[in-house]
């Protein structure tokens, strides 16, 4: 299974100014095969955070199309879209998604209890995935009772717990120190080899394994791709 950007542009007009548009992405073309790790990468204003979304499903292009396996969005409805994320698709996005109310461990969760696996299976998940990234003894925690490191960290553990087929990434490693960032970086090597697609958006190059896909994007359009680690 892949999924597949095609020739896909997003424009973002102004609700009060009707003659105000930004191009986010301009006619980008990109696929997203299964097992595959893609690193996005370029300056902040880059359209980077906006092709992951358009990647993940969570907006829908301006122009062009975007193709989950069989299914193209275009002349899907809203319905079949939503099923396929919530089968297939993890996202942890830039900004902070937690429920102030809600402990650690019932905001890993609460997005994937409607999931088809029990939540026992999910808990068992959740409990490897914070134990992998150290914050375990925080799972009772609120959220206002985390750094902003923690939190972050929280919202990969709850993309991850699913175990989807696809893991999107948005700047996963911003407000993390060294070892937090090794940690990241070596729990999503682990997912990818258990046979997810990791696609991670970040201002920052890092080191990556030697069959990854890198892009560099500026001011909306791909400039620069490269096959391996860099």
């Amino acid at each position: 299974m892949s999924i597949k950007a095609i020739s896909v542009s997003k424009v973002y007009s102004g609700s009060i100014n009707k003659g105000y548009k930004i191009d986010a992405v301009k006619n980008v073309s990109i696929d997203i095969n299964e097992g595959s790790f893609t690193l996005i990468s370029g300056p902040t204003g880059s359209g980077k955070t906006t092709l992951l979304s358009l990647l993940a499903g969570i907006m829908y292009p301006t122009h062009g199309e975007i193709v989950y396996g069989n299914i193209h969005v275009s002349t899907s409805n809203d319905n079949t879209i939503s099923k396929f994320r919530e089968q297939f698709i993890g996202y942890a996005p830039q900004n902070t998604l937690l429920i102030k109310e809600l402990t650690v461990l019932e905001n890993v969760l609460s997005p994937n209890s409607f999931y088809k696996r029990s939540i026992k299976e999910l808990k068992s998940s959740a409990h490897y995935l914070l134990e992998k990234l150290k914050l375990i003894n925080k799972k009772n925690f609120k959220p206002c009772e985390l750094s902003g490191g923690e939190i972050k960290k929280v919202m990969v553990v709850r993309a991850l717990v699913k175990k989807p087929l696809f893991i999107f990434t948005d700047e996963p490693c911003s407000e993390l120190d060294n070892e937090s960032t090794d940690d990241i970086i070596s729990l999503l090597y682990e997912q990818n080899s258990r046979g997810s697609a990791v696609i991670i958006a970040s201002h920052n190059r890092m080191v990556l394994k030697e069959n990854a896909d890198f892009y560099t994007m500026e001011k909306g359009k791909i400039t620069e791709y490269k096959k391996g680690g860099i």
